[in-house]
């Protein structure tokens, strides 16, 4: 207790000398402040001492008839009020409520899925019964209000049952739904309690479709029915094998559950053969527990494959993932997924972020269409890429959503750049080295280049959900921007540093609900670095790449502007008039002390004849400014 004491007061004198309190280099919003005043949080980049975190036990039933394409079920929820805050009321989050006839979307959807929204049949409050003619409840957008007759104080505990019915959509599928007519998969599906915390109260934002979400951890208990023949994959641990799986099913899955080679769990033959379910009941049903997630999901499909892995994912061989790949027998990728899965989760475990992946299980599940994927937590819902880089990309980058958000409790409503960023760079050094025609990095690069600079190109700390409207400001803002954000600050801070810092970050908020100035702030404490003349252009401001060559000295200095504002790297190849070449780059912290200008001192003993300014990794929106002939 003594040292941690010492460590505290360490970094809050390294918090004063890095940073006048009285002028703080980023925004910090009333929201931020009240918290502070309180102690919820602090300016240090960690929760403050009265920080406080509410969360539910979800024991849910559900029956799901592909056939309609319904669910029903019974929600028994205990809703935890940890806050120190008196509750009047709880806000529920019916997403699938997107489809509900008048209200408003992102985008023109048809009117072919559309229906009168979530059946809420019933909620039961204890005793109390309310039904949906009661003024206790409102309806706005995908929310459900339900004013509570007695408030739910401080420190205590709700007991809710809810009973509804929710229709899938089967053409217009977003983010899940009907992919064929032996495949779903079922997300934002049951009537969920909303976040309340220290910044915002409840989270009243709806869901339009383009901007995705926001939970808190909870502990889900769960049983879905479904008829004979259908395979369920699901958000945790399966707890009834043996009563739906055939014998030799069940020691396959034991078998993959200790084994590093993948295992063909299910194939055509055992199909064929009567080899996957236990018995020919007219309905099975499957029991999944899954404990501190944000959310749960499930699959179901007839007559897809499955393979399985064991990976072991830190040193002591203590921490393993049971890793999935489900697939029809035609995916032009599902041979390969288990093993890009593989590949991925060890890769974040031992190199980006460097931490044990977070979760017991991964499933990814190929459902039929050619592109797009989309996260839940240990699931990943995905296409089927014609490209095998595009494959292990997709297979990647839904995986490592697992990290953030689901690790991280990020706000995704409003920075989805907290999580997205992250998914779309660290798969570049994979994909790169195992299928280095496809050109992971430069692309992104190209991709960024060709975009910054526009009127679209709005700071990623806009929120994403005022950013709804025009979603390629939203994709700028949320993933191609901070992820090449992320990979020029660590070129700033270097590896090394930059990692202790992500760490540090990760690890102080793990479970809990980071904001962008905690994650700014944790990363200044642990590198030692002011890092806002970095974090304002890339993340604040209308900065965009243009660096530009202003001169070459008799002296052979080089001299480069930062006309854009974003900080970047510099790199130059001048040619000698002997005909040789040098090639010197300076990282992105040549710009830390805010200067407009940087100078590169080359060879005197020579004369330069010809300078290039950047490469293809290095975005730049006017590369006309690149290039110099001395004498022309």
């Amino acid at each position: 207790m003594k040292h941690f004491k010492y460590l505290i007061l360490s970094v809050f004198v390294l918090f004063c000398i890095l940073f006048d309190v009285t002028a703080q280099p980023y925004p910090i919003s009333k929201n931020m402040q009240k918290a502070i005043q309180k102690g919820t949080r602090t300016l240090l980049g960690m929760p403050g001492k009265n920080y406080w975190q509410n969360h539910a036990d979800y024991k849910i039933k559900v029956r799901f008839d592909p056939e309609s394409a319904m669910v029903s079920g019974i929600a028994d929820i205990t809703y935890f009020n940890e806050s120190p805050d008196t509750l009047n009321y709880l806000v529920f989050n019916l997403y699938q409520d997107i489809f509900r006839k008048g209200n408003s979307r992102n985008w023109d959807i048809g009117s072919l899925d559309l229906h009168d929204g979530t059946t809420i049949i019933s909620i039961k409050i204890g005793d109390q019964l309310i039904t949906s003619q009661d003024k206790k409840w409102n309806r706005q957008g995908t929310k459900l209000t339900l004013k509570l007759d007695r408030a739910l104080g401080p420190e205590s505990q709700i007991q809710l049952s809810v009973d509804w019915e929710l229709k899938i959509a089967e053409v217009i599928s977003i983010r899940m739904g009907k992919y064929s007519d032996s495949s779903f998969f079922i997300a934002y599906w049951y009537p969920q309690i909303a976040v309340y915390d220290d910044i915002y109260g409840w989270d009243k934002i709806s869901y339009g479709g383009s901007v995705e979400f926001y939970n808190d951890v909870n502990n889900f208990d769960v049983t879905i029915e479904v008829p004979k023949n259908w395979v369920v994959w699901a958000t945790g641990e399966l707890q009834n094998k043996s009563e739906v799986f055939h014998q030799s099913l069940v020691e396959k899955i034991e078998h993959a559950s200790q084994s590093d080679s993948i295992v063909k769990l299910i194939n055509q033959s055992d199909y064929l053969k009567n080899r996957v379910f236990r018995s020919n009941d007219k309905q099975l049903t499957y029991h999944f527990m899954a404990n501190a997630v944000p959310d749960f999901s499930f699959a179901a499909a007839q007559g897809f494959n499955w393979d399985a892995s064991r990976l072991y994912v830190n040193t002591r061989f203590d921490k393993a993932v049971f890793i999935s790949a489900v697939y029809p027998e035609k995916a032009l990728s599902g041979q390969e997924i288990a093993r890009y899965s593989r590949q991925s989760i060890d890769y974040m475990s031992r190199f980006e972020p460097g931490l044990p992946f977070p979760y017991p299980y991964m499933t990814t599940f190929l459902n039929g269409r050619r592109g797009g994927g989309m996260e839940t937590p240990m699931m990943a819902n995905n296409g089927d890429p014609e490209s095998m880089a595009d494959a292990f990309g997709l297979t990647f980058h839904e995986i490592a959503h697992n990290y953030m958000p689901f690790y991280m409790g990020i706000n995704e409503k409003k920075y989805a750049w907290m999580d997205e960023g992250w998914a779309r760079i660290w798969p570049q050094l994979m994909v790169d080295s195992l299928f280095a025609e496809h050109d992971y990095l430069a692309r992104l690069v190209s991709s960024y280049e060709n975009a910054a600079g526009y009127e679209n190109d709005i700071p990623p700390m806009i929120p994403n959900h005022l950013l709804a409207a025009d979603y390629s400001s939203l994709r700028l803002a949320s993933y191609t921007r901070p992820s090449l954000a992320y990979a020029f600050l660590q070129d700033a801070l270097g590896a090394a540093t930059f990692k202790k810092a992500l760490h540090h970050y990760m690890v102080t908020w793990a479970g809990k609900h980071p904001l962008p100035i905690d994650f700014f702030r944790a990363m200044e404490v642990a590198s030692n670095e002011d890092l806002s003349w970095f974090i304002n252009p890339w993340f604040y401001q209308n900065a965009y790449p243009d660096l530009a060559l202003v001169k070459v000295t008799g002296d052979n200095q080089v001299v480069v502007e930062n006309r854009g504002g974003l900080p970047l790297p510099v790199c130059l190849t001048v040619i000698y008039d002997d005909g040789k070449q040098q090639t010197v780059c300076e990282s992105t912290a040549v710009w830390k002390d805010n200067l407009s200008q940087c100078i590169i001192r080359f060879d005197t003993e020579r004369k330069i004849a010809e300078v290039w300014l950047g490469n293809e990794l290095i975005p730049d929106t006017s590369r006309e400014n690149n290039h110099f002939v001395i004498g022309e």
